[in-house]
């Protein structure tokens, strides 16, 4: 990973997030942009936590979460309820090949045009929003 500053990933955090919020009708660009934002929050609350001002202090818990925000959240110990669904699904491609993926691959999916079967694109979008709310919060309060 490559380091970057605290203010660094805390501008990245605001930028997509403005990016994502400035458009009516959102595509999975948009929503990409959404869950880089939460995932930048989320290093950036971590970073703030810990007291450190470069993303490779915290090179552990960056490395080992990757783009999974549940694994983010956890370290966060941020509770279940801000929790995206572990195990999702999306249509397959043909009969019985399944397409299972996890909370750390949904950058992925959207990034390739794909949607999840098991919860709605809107749905997982509301979940992210609520996560933003919470890093908004954290990051006002430390």
């Amino acid at each position: 990973m490559i380091p970057f500053t605290d203010r660094e990933i805390k501008n990245a955090w605001r930028q997509n997030k403005l990016a994502y919020q400035d458009v009516q009708t959102k595509t999975n660009a948009h929503r990409l942009l959404l869950f880089y934002s939460v995932e930048c929050g989320l290093k950036a609350v971590i970073m703030k936590r810990q007291n450190k001002n470069c993303t490779d202090l915290c090179k552990k818990e960056f490395e080992e979460s990757k783009h999974n925000i549940n694994k983010l959240l956890d370290f966060l110990k941020a509770g279940k309820d801000l929790k995206l669904p572990n195990q999702l699904n999306m249509r397959p491609l043909k009969q019985n090949e399944e397409r299972k993926f996890t909370a750390g691959d949904i950058n992925q999916m959207w990034r390739y045009g794909g949607c999840s079967e098991d919860i709605k694109d809107d749905e997982l979008e509301k979940k992210l929003i609520k996560i933003l709310t919470w890093i908004e919060q954290e990051l006002g309060r430390l």
